[in-house]
């Protein structure tokens, strides 16, 4: 499983330029769709920002794409 070329670009910038950047998964409601996510703040005291990556009904290959996210950041 990939992420789209839009979702690559813009995690190359929460990952330039975001703090305490972490993955979610969670499922859509009374769906049976698991969405992506990455979640970021802007600063040391700013707000948490949530922005979705991709949708899938393979929860375990978002699983999978998620471990590989959090690998490559290292």
């Amino acid at each position: 499983m990939q992420l789209p070329e839009q979702a690559v670009r813009a995690l190359d910038v929460v990952r330039r330029d975001g703090r305490g950047v972490r993955y979610e998964i969670k499922k859509a409601c009374e769906q049976e769709r698991w969405r992506l996510k990455v979640c970021y703040r802007t600063s040391a005291d700013g707000g948490e920002v949530q922005v979705g990556l991709l949708w899938s009904d393979d929860r375990e290959g978002l699983e999978a794409l998620k471990r590989t996210l959090e690998e490559e950041r290292g």
